[in-house]
């Protein structure tokens, strides 16, 4: 993860490069003396960001100044943020070096803050379909991505798209090879919201009447309900062997079952419908009649399972 990690600060951090046989004793000569210059131009953001990645070089080992190293990268964003230049990338630049000295340190929130201010810095800086934007998307979205899966994922996403429309000069042209982060990504990201979805079900207005469904043709609410739509969105038009049931259960708040059978259960539809208004920015206007998502907490979504169970062991008696 270290040298992944390190292959980061080589792509948007190029200063950090260093010849293999620099020494120690000639590194941290070369820190101060950056240190040095600095502090003689405090309001240079450029000389204050050379600092710190000068305390931050590897080459200098054990006697990395992180302390050091945060200061004048801390320095380096509040200049790029009170003297923004669309022409230069001082603030991408500081505060990903930022976001990796806060890495380097376990202040993991902290890293993930200044690593993804450096991604929209280099959205306004350089552009979002530039190459070093859409490489700094995919590195922030790999480190996210398994303790922020709703972080990362749409990121990496992005990154795909935006190197998709680039103009070809400015594209990543070997992408596919990270088609492996865009599955991983997405597998975290259904992980956690199917661990959301586990005690969830959909609740629907019927005829004037609210009802939760229980089951469809090809899903019931013996599985978490991310997916449920799945098997119909991924129709390829083949023929398809799996079972499926020609039945739509419900059940209303008094626990009163209502089947519906053959084509009848086609009609039953999930409807909703927002609005957001700029006169009132800070809620969505909605219709109580349309469809929602319920979320039980997971005793109460067990004792709904058990009476539903009961009530297909009863059905089946009947057939």
């Amino acid at each position: 993860m270290k040298n992944f990690l390190f292959t980061i600060i080589v792509m948007t951090c190029a200063a950090l490069t260093v010849n293999a046989q620099t020494s120690v004793e000639t590194a941290l000569k070369n820190a101060e003396k950056a240190a040095k210059l600095a502090d003689k131009n405090p309001n240079n953001g450029k000389l204050q960001y050379e600092a710190a990645i000068a305390f931050f070089n590897d080459a200098l080992g054990d006697k990395k100044d992180l302390d050091r190293a945060q200061m004048y990268a801390e320095r380096a964003v509040k200049l790029a943020k009170e003297f923004p230049s669309p022409k230069d990338t001082l603030q991408g630049l500081s505060c990903w070096t930022l976001g990796m000295i806060h890495m380097q340190k376990n202040n993991t929130e902290e890293a993930m803050d200044y690593l993804e201010m450096a991604v929209d810095a280099f959205n306004v800086e350089l552009g979002r379909r530039d190459p070093i934007t859409n490489g700094s998307k995919l590195m922030f979205a790999y480190m996210a991505m398994t303790s922020s899966p709703m972080r990362g994922c749409p990121k990496v996403l992005e990154a795909f798209y935006d190197n998709e429309m680039a103009p070809q000069d400015k594209q990543i042209d070997n992408m596919a090879e990270a088609n492996i982060m865009l599955e991983t990504a997405m597998e975290f990201l259904l992980a956690q919201q199917t661990q959301l979805f586990r005690y969830a079900l959909p609740l629907i207005t019927y005829e004037g009447q609210k009802y939760l469904i229980l089951e469809t043709d090809d899903w019931s609410m013996e599985r978490p309900l991310m997916g449920w739509m799945a098997p119909s969105l991924m129709d390829d038009d083949e023929e398809d062997d799996t079972p499926q049931g020609d039945q739509l259960v419900m059940v209303d708040e008094y626990l009163n079952f209502k089947v519906i059978k053959g084509e009848e259960r086609h009609q039953v539809n999930m409807q909703s419908n927002f609005k957001h208004l700029m006169a009132k920015p800070t809620h969505l206007e909605t219709n109580p009649d349309d469809s929602r998502i319920w979320f039980f907490d997971a005793e109460k979504y067990k004792e709904l399972l058990n009476i539903y169970r009961e009530f297909k062991a009863a059905e089946n008696k009947t057939e």
